[in-house]
């Protein structure tokens, strides 16, 4: 049952309705039933796996809390069974498939492949959030665990499947379910889950007919110079939409029940710099990888440069690998590390030498940069090989060749998003302002006219681009 689909808005609606009818003392239960429910319509084989994640949480949390003396040991040993469990489902497969052409390379015996093993969904994110939660239960920042709690955490429907990442002392307490009924609750969430429905269907999945062309496997030939730009720029857009659509659906979701998730998205392509474009970019990630990782591997290295460089190389290099059992995917995440290092170590020159403030024309230049390379990284993890990724790259930037291999509506619908990202700041800010004006529940011109309009105008689209429906390229990872 997609986000993006029509079993699901139904489901959505008959939900949100019947849980503001309930009284407030059987809402957990029906919260934690109807999230059952909805993983089970992905697959009902995998509906044990974040149900087992919650059990350990609550035995090796439990133990955490009570015994301070093996709290260390206790979290690690949490951690251990929770990312076995990642690696058996989500890596297993490239980690034989390596080993084998390696045995085969030295001429051992290959490793059998014989097993396969389907991926559940959503196990990415729900691995970090119990990560998260050994850590904070250790470092005492959440309470003891309870069961109950820990299901609904885990099996919340809104964000299992791909986010946002959230911690157990933002999401927990709001669990309790005692809000009484606001209509801000009914504007801010539908809001939300139709803006996702129109990023998703209309533009993503536009954008990803031509992208799915442009990278096949069996294109033969290399992409012109013009092609292999706008297939970069193309794939840039679509997973930005396609991504920041199911988040914003998700955070929609979660806002029909008055529960509030953390922001995903602030948009990232606006970035000047390397580290702002992972403040803007899958922001819970970037917070999860900074406090979880980055901190505790920096904090052994006392701020020397050379061992916070490869921390900060090596950290980025497995956000790569936590989007993909790939090779493509760990060499996405080392570009971005080394982009992060090559900003660091320009800093410490600029520090080093009492260079004055940045100029315009530096930062325009420094923001060219950060978007070229953001581009050519995604370059490498759309493409189907890390030889199809040199070819399309080679295209870009010195092997130039003319030509064209799309009709114009792939270049006008792709430049047409690119002028809709530039504007969307300043629409954003204007929605903002008008929003404050009219007040948290008061009614407005734009309450009493303009949304509707925009409901039916959103949904009109959903449906006249649903033919087109693609899955969520995150609920991959």
């Amino acid at each position: 049952m997609p986000f993006n689909s029509l079993p699901y808005l139904g489901f959505l609606t008959g939900a949100a309705s019947v849980y503001w009818l309930l009284p407030p003392r059987f809402r957990r239960v029906f919260v934690l039933l109807a999230s059952l429910a909805f993983y089970m319509s992905w697959g009902a084989v995998f509906v044990w796996l974040p149900l087992v994640v919650a059990g350990a949480v609550y035995l090796f949390g439990g133990q955490i809390h009570r015994d301070a003396a093996g709290a260390r040991k206790w979290m690690w040993t949490g951690i251990v069974f929770v990312l076995g469990l990642l690696v058996f489902f989500k890596y297993r497969s490239f980690i034989l498939l390596n080993f084998s052409l390696l045995a085969r390379e030295i001429g051992a015996h290959p490793v059998s492949l014989a097993m396969s093993v389907a991926f559940p969904v959503g196990i990415s994110f729900y691995t970090f959030e119990a990560i998260a939660y050994f850590v904070d239960v250790r470092q005492g920042r959440v309470a003891a665990p309870k069961l109950m709690d820990l299901c609904l955490f885990f099996m919340f429907w809104p964000n299992i499947l791909s986010g946002p990442i959230v911690r157990a002392r933002e999401l927990a307490p709001q669990l309790n379910f005692r809000k009484a009924f606001e209509p801000r609750f009914v504007f801010e969430g539908m809001d939300r889950v139709i803006w996702g429905l129109v990023q998703k269907n209309v533009i993503a999945n536009m954008l990803g007919m031509w992208v799915d062309r442009g990278f096949s496997p069996g294109t033969p030939g290399a992409p012109s110079t013009i092609d292999s730009w706008f297939l970069a720029i193309a794939f840039a857009l679509q997973i930005y939409f396609d991504f920041a659509g199911y988040t914003s659906m998700a955070i929609g979701a979660a806002r029909l029940l008055g529960v509030t998730l953390p922001e995903n998205f602030r948009q990232p392509y606006h970035a000047a710099t390397p580290p702002e474009f992972w403040s803007r970019w899958h922001m819970t990630l970037s917070r999860w990888i900074r406090d979880y990782l980055f901190f505790p591997l920096n904090a052994k290295w006392h701020g020397s440069p050379v061992p916070l460089y490869f921390s900060l190389i090596g950290a980025m290099a497995l956000v790569g690998l936590w989007h993909g059992a790939g090779w493509n995917y760990l060499a996405w995440g080392f570009l971005h590390g080394v982009y992060l290092v090559a900003y660091r170590i320009y800093e410490a020159w600029k520090a080093e030498h009492s260079v004055p403030g940045t100029s315009r024309l530096v930062a325009t230049m420094g923001r060219v940069l950060t978007l070229i390379g953001v581009l050519g990284a995604w370059v490498v993890f759309r493409a189907s090989s890390l030889s199809k990724a040199g070819v399309v790259l080679a295209s870009m930037f010195y092997r130039f060749g003319g030509g064209r291999a799309f009709g114009g509506g792939f270049y006008v619908f792709t430049l047409g998003v690119v002028l809709f990202c530039a504007l969307e700041p300043f629409i954003l800010r204007r929605l903002t302002e008008m929003e404050a004006a009219a007040g948290a529940n008061g009614l407005s011109p734009i309450r009493i006219v303009g949304r509707p309009i925009a409901y039916l105008s959103g949904l009109l689209l959903f449906l006249l681009f649903d033919e087109n429906n693609m899955q969520f390229i995150y609920s991959q990872f």
